[in-house]
């Protein structure tokens, strides 16, 4: 039985006997040198009381880093600022300044048992590690400085300044030097700094101040007898697969985690079919190691994102109720299975254990955002980006919370991030073109995004629908008809499409089609803003077609609205067009507003609902002259709706101008 499962099960009985036994034996493998077992028992008391100074004092003893002693010891006096022990270790580390009535001690020196070998140096390295090679080096170095000395003084025009130039000075302060923070909670180690190239996307590890410090890994079983393990896991850590399968398979023997490293390499180099054989064997051999069955569903998952893995998250559980990342994983898969009370409790419980794990804030802020908690997905997804600027999911969610939210100029900057460097999200690009639409600033831009979405996803109908009301703006009506209609056959049904497409035909000049999609928008209209868009742009098409008793109403129903749910400037618009219509002897001239309307809101959903498609024939005989008025007759036989029964011919004869909406 794992000691996981062990420790959890003397916790359930009531029992303080379960720290006060793995103190001891941390405490005595502190004594006998063996440190890794004694961070390991550390770190599990750690998980289960992490406000126990006595338990970081013992830990600064046997980590591996400065960086990381100094971490505990500050932690100690941050739940016992009177703890003596480490305001000493402090001072001594130059992290504190010695007070009146502390004397710095010297070191004590520890004669500490190696539990590993380095790997055996290779190239010139190996080759410098020779005493002989060392030896003869340095004679002919020696040999080679007495010759320039001897040369420079016997030798006439040769002076040392001649030979070597003298080294300057840059007069200025001198350069201070900034402990690197240490980063808790990271899901995966950054340990190596990659070259920066001149090709491709800036890689976001360039904005960092200083690189994370890696976290110590979960599964980190002693093997002080092999070499290789420890060799081993310097390369997983290092992200070097090849290397780290390499020297993990040289352990002998093939214990759970030798197993489970092997399992883990495989995924994280995408073999995930062998990943899963792997995992199968760890499961099949130790049937209580709980991270086999957290890696075999992630394997599952990256196969898959439809399979069931809840079952092995439900056994990682059992066998480790202190697995955080187990905790996140089954709160990530009941997100995607709709479980959001279920994904809750799990972050829940992740917080207890990883409360600065910028995953955690990560899954907070998606199920904040799929709950409809705007305010909370937005504070949650930019505390992860905080947390981890280099985690790019953190980006995603973020521009999707933020978009939600209404802070477009967020929302536009951490989607451009993102896709940078993953390039084939069509719902990155699909928040993205939203963004840059509803920011005004660059409408071809906007398209741009826009063109990705749909490249990368052709059946989805918000985009085909956005990206109309973008062409409609830029006075491209034929695209945005396109566009509309497109999203009108998968399956968008709404007064805001309806209102879009006869918009977009008026542009494209085919008054009549917009018409009569404008006028069976009308049933859609469910509020008084919908209703005034509608009356606005229904008027100045029935203005061109040269129905002005008809145009004169919907002014009018405009005006008769709350003047809130409109634009200011329509109510004078309105009346300027009523005083024209109700003149007689005028016929009436009327250029359309290019008003622009802003339809996808941060909040925008698409609703289907059910849409009338009229249809209409038309016989026109116009006559066209070269001067701008032009004078035509048509005559227009409308085929019936099926709510409209009368048969109509009607000659129409009217000069207008006009100027296409842009």
């Amino acid at each position: 039985m794992c000691v996981g499962l062990a420790y959890a099960k003397l916790l359930e009985e009531g029992s303080d006997m379960a720290e006060d036994v793995m103190l001891r034996e941390a405490l005595d493998a502190i004594r006998a040198g063996q440190r890794a077992r004694a961070r390991d028992l550390l770190t599990r008391l750690l998980r289960a009381d992490q406000t126990n100074p006595t338990y970081w004092l013992w830990l600064s003893s046997v980590v591996d880093s400065a960086k990381e002693r100094a971490y505990c010891l500050q932690t100690v006096l941050r739940y016992d600022p009177e703890n003596a022990a480490a305001r000493q270790g402090l001072i001594l580390s130059g992290l504190l300044p010695a007070g009146e009535t502390i004397t710095p001690q010297p070191p004590i020196a520890r004669k500490w048992a190696l539990q590993f070998e380095e790997e055996p140096p290779a190239g010139l390295r190996g080759l410098w590690a020779r005493p002989a090679v060392r030896v003869t080096v340095l004679v002919l170095v020696g040999l080679l400085v007495a010759g320039l000395i001897l040369g420079a003084i016997f030798l006439p025009g040769m002076r040392p300044e001649r030979i070597a130039s003298r080294p300057t000075r840059t007069p200025g302060e001198a350069p201070t030097y900034t402990p690197t923070p240490t980063y808790l909670g990271a899901t995966q180690a950054v340990t190596s700094t990659p070259v920066p190239t001149d090709s491709g996307p800036k890689p976001l590890w360039m904005l960092l101040e200083a690189t994370y410090t890696p976290t110590p890994l979960y599964v980190n079983t002693p093997h002080a007898i092999s070499e290789s393990y420890r060799v081993a896991l310097r390369y997983y850590q290092r992200q070097d697969w090849e290397n780290a399968l390499r020297y993990f398979q040289q352990v002998e023997p093939a214990t759970a985690d030798i197993l489970y490293y092997i399992a883990e390499v495989y995924r994280q180099q995408g073999d995930t079919q062998e990943a899963i054989r792997a995992y199968n064997l760890v499961v099949d051999q130790f049937p209580d190691f709980a991270s086999a069955y957290l890696g075999r569903a992630r394997a599952r998952l990256a196969l898959n994102p439809l399979a069931e893995a809840g079952d092995d998250l439900d056994l990682a559980l059992e066998y480790d109720p202190y697995l955080g990342d187990a905790y996140l994983e089954r709160a990530t898969y009941r997100i995607s299975q709709g479980d959001l009370e279920g994904a809750g409790d799990d972050l829940a419980q992740a917080e207890q254990l990883l409360p600065a794990s910028p995953m955690l804030h990560l899954l907070q802020a998606r199920l904040a955002l799929t709950a409809g908690d705007l305010e909370n997905a937005f504070t949650a997804a930019r505390r992860a980006n905080e947390l981890d600027i280099t985690l790019l999911p953190a980006y995603l969610t973020l521009g999707q919370a933020a978009l939600a939210s209404g802070e477009l100029d967020a929302a536009e900057q951490a989607l451009a991030t993102y896709v940078i460097h993953v390039e084939d999200n069509p719902e990155a690009w699909h928040a993205l073109g939203r963004a840059r639409y509803l920011l005004g600033q660059d409408l071809e831009a906007a398209l741009l995004a826009y063109n990705h979405a749909i490249e990368l996803n052709d059946e989805n109908p918000g985009a085909y629908f956005e990206r109309g009301l973008v062409y409609v703006d830029l006075g491209e009506g034929q695209k945005a008809v396109n566009d509309l209609e497109a999203a009108r056959r998968l399956g968008e049904r709404s007064f805001e499409l309806n209102l879009a497409l006869g918009r977009a035909l008026i542009v494209a000049e085919r008054f009549e089609e917009g018409y009569l999609v404008l006028d069976s928008s009308l049933e859609l209209a469910e509020t008084s803003e919908q209703q005034a868009r509608l009356f606005y742009w229904r008027a100045q098409v029935l203005e061109i077609l040269g129905r002005a008793r008809e145009a004169l109403a919907d002014w009018e129903a405009l005006l008769a609205l709350d003047e809130a749910v409109f634009p200011l400037d329509w109510t004078s618009l309105a009346n300027r067009r009523i005083a024209t219509l109700t003149i007689p002897t005028n016929t009436p001239t009327f250029t359309p507003s290019p008003t622009r309307t802003r339809t996808p809101t941060a909040t925008a959903t698409y609703t289907p609902t059910p849409s009338r498609t009229p249809t209409a024939t038309r016989t026109p005989t116009s006559t066209r002259t070269s001067t701008p008025t032009k004078t035509s007759t048509a005559t227009r036989t409308p085929t019936p709706t099926a709510t409209r029964t009368p048969t109509l011919t009607r000659t129409v004869t009217q000069t207008y101008t006009l100027t296409p909406t842009p």
